[in-house]
């Protein structure tokens, strides 16, 4: 998914067009990448249950039409609710912004994954 998807996806939560406030497109790149480091660790915990390999470092947008190489549920639902609380905030309108952002936390554990691991036993007490 581009970022630009994420963006379209924001704005629809907001009830705004694309593209209707500027200082909303011209800023979402900067929002936008501290998010996906907030999404990081879930994308990994998503990864690991797929058996494929981890990042180490989030995924960094430059441009509106870069990927963000993350799963569906963190793109498609996490981001956007993460871009609406920051915008919303910056706007003075906290009550929505406090209300997108605990959708956008509550995404990003809906999308994690749970995974198990042999734990060694190093004292050799068996228990």
């Amino acid at each position: 998914m581009t970022a630009y998807d994420i963006y379209k996806r924001a704005c629809t939560l907001m009830f705004e067009e694309a593209g209707e406030d500027s200082s909303f497109y011209e800023n979402f790149v900067g929002i936008l990448n501290p998010l996906i480091c907030e999404a990081l660790p879930y994308e990994n915990s998503v990864r690991r249950s797929e058996g494929r390999k981890e990042l180490v470092t989030p995924p960094e947008v430059k441009l509106m039409n870069d990927m963000v190489d993350m799963c569906g549920e963190i793109c498609n639902i996490a981001l956007p609710y993460g871009v609406a609380a920051c915008f919303c905030r910056d706007d003075g309108e906290l009550y929505d912004s406090e209300t997108y952002r605990n959708r956008f936390i509550d995404a990003l554990h809906t999308a994690a994954k749970v995974s198990f691991s042999e734990i060694e036993d190093i004292y050799g007490e068996g228990v």
